[in-house]
């Protein structure tokens, strides 16, 4: 898990969805706004639609946390984001390996 400092709030992930920019890959939709803080700050929404299975919706989401803490250390841009990542229905058939790569790119591409 995440820091709290590192995480967005309830509010703040719908004011991120309402005004932030999108992109897609192959396993996630990625909105992200700019923020003033001195650090990213990120959210994942993994909704019913992703898994019936509340087990497998939390699985994913702690994978994604794991990933987002390991690239956070290897990252070089300054940039600093509210980031809230939708994973598509793939990212139940993925491997860990392949979750961290493709969230390594768009972290990197737009950040």
């Amino acid at each position: 898990m995440l820091p709290k400092e590192k995480r967005i709030g309830r509010g703040q992930i719908e004011f991120v969805l309402k005004k932030g920019e999108s992109s897609t890959s192959k396993l996630f939709i990625i909105r992200y706004i700019g923020n003033n803080k001195e650090i990213s700050r990120y959210a994942i929404v993994a909704s019913a639609k992703l898994s019936k299975k509340a087990v497998e919706r939390n699985r994913i989401r702690r994978q994604i946390y794991e990933a987002i803490r390991l690239i956070e250390k290897e990252l070089t841009h300054n940039k600093s984001l509210d980031i809230v990542l939708i994973p598509k229905k793939q990212i139940l058939k993925s491997e860990f390996e392949e979750i961290k790569e493709d969230l390594g790119g768009i972290i990197e591409n737009h950040g």
